[in-house]
């Protein structure tokens, strides 16, 4: 019996049903979408059972776009949108940038991107203010939902801090340009993730980036945005592009945890994607993963320093205020005592393991830490990364 596959062209017919748009134009799509439901087909051995799932997230991602593109077609002067300076918030995954995500959030001149904006951007939330809360409820209902038919959701609530109201990574309008490195952690897509680090690939992606900021920004207060998504580090180059006035906040961590932590994570999602997990592969591949990341970082570290802060994952759990306060300085930017008090409120309201915490060990995965240290060693020793092996 032939395997079930995705089928790219049902995808795009539920897309299209799903936005009410007829005759949707996806040919801007076409390479990017073929590209990753080729590699899922081919490369990630999915369950039979997760595929209509999966199909379905593809559709919404892509239903997404298709209502951005069409408002921007209706009301053309959403371009002349201005993002002013955006600070794009990143660093290792699993170092830290989610927790600091939410210390910005207390900030008022300051704009995170919300769950469910990145969910549903359509309407436009400063056009339809009335549609708001509709769509935060209809968030907050899907996620509980999922996470209790789905226990590898359940268990990622714990180790992923998220709420439907909440502030939230790039990653669902990343997701709308099908050039989304973050899949190399639920999908085995080798040939996915290597073509994912295209340069002109990545500028249109984040050329779409802005223009959805464009479309959440249109009609309502502007304020300055900050974008947080550890995926951000391998297209540093071509932020700048699109944002000539980008301002980074770069968190670090010991790269041998947050290897042991990535591979556990993705060995988590793809035991709930796919029939045949090896935790010798997904090492490897989560090493060349962070490998690539921060070969990008210090490529452009050494180019743009001046447009970067540095923040230290251990002072950021351990003292967060003096963190930001250490970050902001670096940017310029005053920092007030109300938002200093607010930071010590929300760590006080949210301490570490609140809502879980997060078990793994490198040696599962068939790597060594000394060996590790020593690949890792050109960033280690570029910002002196203490070690939290040897610390503990």
């Amino acid at each position: 019996m032939a395997k079930l596959k995705i089928s790219t062209e049902e995808l795009i017919k539920e897309a299209g049903a799903l936005a009410s748009i007829n005759n949707p134009d996806v040919s801007m799509l076409q390479n990017n979408l073929k590209l990753l439901v080729g590699a899922i087909n081919s490369e990630a051995d999915l369950r039979e059972v997760v595929i209509p799932m999966v199909s379905h997230s593809l559709a919404q991602s892509l239903r997404n776009r298709l209502e951005v593109e069409q408002w921007v077609r209706d009301y053309p002067e959403i371009r002349n949108e201005v993002i002013e300076q955006p600070i794009f918030l990143t660093g290792l995954p699993r170092s830290g940038t989610t927790y600091f995500q939410y210390l910005f959030d207390p900030e008022p001149s300051m704009r995170m991107l919300r769950y469910w904006e990145g969910e549903r951007p359509c309407p436009p939330p400063g056009f339809a203010p009335e549609t708001i809360s509709g769509r935060i409820e209809w968030c907050a209902q899907e996620r509980a939902s999922a996470q209790q038919k789905d226990s590898v959701r359940a268990k990622l609530a714990q180790i992923h801090l998220s709420d439907a109201d909440g502030p939230e990574e790039c990653l669902k309008l990343i997701d709308q340009t099908f050039l989304n490195v973050g899949h190399y952690w639920t999908f085995r897509v080798p040939s996915y993730f290597n073509a994912c680090l295209d340069e002109q690939a990545l500028l249109q992606a984040y050329e779409y980036h802005k223009l959805a900021l464009q479309l959440l920004q249109w009609r309502s207060n502007k304020q300055r945005w900050v974008l947080k998504w550890p995926c951000h580090l391998v297209a540093l180059e071509q932020i700048l592009q699109v944002h000539p006035e980008a301002r980074f906040v770069v968190t670090h961590r010991d790269p041998v945890q947050a290897l042991a932590s990535n591979c556990s994570l993705a060995s988590l999602l793809r035991r709930g994607t796919s029939n045949h997990v090896d935790p010798h592969e997904v090492g490897n591949q989560m090493l060349d993963m962070l490998l690539a990341y921060l070969e990008r970082l210090v490529a452009f570290d050494e180019k743009h320093g001046d447009r970067m802060a540095h923040v230290a994952y251990q002072t950021a759990v351990e003292q967060p205020e003096i963190a930001m306060e250490q970050a902001l300085t670096a940017l310029g930017i005053p920092m007030s005592t109300s938002f200093a008090e607010a930071i010590q409120s929300w760590r006080r309201d949210n301490p570490p393991g609140k809502r879980g915490t997060h078990d793994y060990a490198l040696e599962d995965y068939g790597l060594d830490a000394d060996e590790m240290k020593e690949r890792f060693a050109f960033y280690i020793n570029r910002y002196d990364i203490p070690s939290e092996r040897e610390s503990l």
